[in-house]
């Protein structure tokens, strides 16, 4: 009598671990976002995106973690995958995408994620970013 009710107990304690476990690993490994696939939430210049997050809180939070489209021009290009807009926004392209085609003073637009406001350096940042349009 004795075992059937121990051999009941670890058969249902390896069932919950099974079953915890499954639940876990689909909590922590989801499908990555595919940003080129998504429509953009809000459609922006460099200026209001930046704007945004110096003037109120509300606003910003809005923002963070949605895709945005936002346009301007070039002043720098720090890396191969890396420009900054208008001196006020930091995009960082998808691995996919490299920005070495482009130039400085360059009007373009580029859909990413909005990532937040640095205020060490006082500009926006989007990553994941795609080229949309070259002006």
């Amino acid at each position: 009598m004795k075992t059937k009710k121990g051999i009941t107990i670890v058969s249902a304690g390896v069932l919950f671990v099974v079953i915890a476990s499954f639940f876990a690993f689909n909590y922590m490994y989801k499908p990555h976002r595919n940003i080129a696939e998504e429509s953009a939430s809000s459609s922006l210049s460099s200026t209001e995106l930046h704007e945004n997050f110096t003037s109120s809180s509300s606003a910003s939070e809005n923002l963070i973690d949605k895709t945005v489209e936002v346009s301007g021009s070039i002043t720098e290009i720090e890396q191969q995958t890396t420009i900054i807009l208008d001196n006020r926004v930091q995009v960082d392209f998808d691995l996919n995408e490299k920005a070495a085609p482009l130039k400085r003073g360059l009007k373009i637009t580029i859909k990413g994620r909005c990532v937040g406001f640095d205020d060490l350096l006082e500009i926006v940042k989007v990553d994941q970013a795609i080229l949309v349009k070259k002006y």
